[in-house]
């Protein structure tokens, strides 16, 4: 057992590499797997709570509509903090780019929970997402 741990270009390589495949490229159900697709599931929810607020907003159902606001806001504040936590365990938590975009996105998400704007949100989760998994199609990974 080696002392030193795994360190990963990116969440994607690291939730890759948790996830095997056969030499037919089928790959078991495995908890990683079920991460992942529960990780979109909350990120489309979040997308839908905001749209369905807007939507309701605007038929003057307001009560209704800042619940599915207020969910929205929490899914999507939830879901950040996990995707951080992924990312510092994945790439060690010792680059700067990675410290650097998490402030970034986090200032977005926390304008976003100040201004209850969920595109703020919404676009903080995104761009998290999208950063963690630029190095996935490095050869490689």
């Amino acid at each position: 057992m080696s002392s030193q741990r795994d360190q990963y270009s990116c969440t994607g390589s690291f939730l890759a590499s948790r996830i095997p495949v056969d030499e037919n490229g089928n790959f078991p159900i495995n908890r990683t797997l079920i991460a992942v697709l529960a990780g979109g599931l909350l990120f489309f929810n979040q997308g839908l709570f905001w749209l369905l607020a807007e939507l309701l907003a605007g038929q003057g159902r307001d009560v209704v509509a800042n619940r599915f606001l207020v969910a929205s806001l929490a899914v999507g504040a939830g879901l950040w903090l996990v995707l951080t936590l992924v990312q510092a365990k994945a790439t060690g938590g010792g680059r700067m780019s990675d410290w650097l975009v998490v402030a970034l996105t986090g200032g977005l998400g926390a304008a976003g929970l100040l201004a209850k704007s969920p595109a703020c949100l919404v676009a903080a989760v995104l761009l998290l997402m999208v950063w963690g998994l630029r190095g996935l199609k490095r050869p490689g990974n």
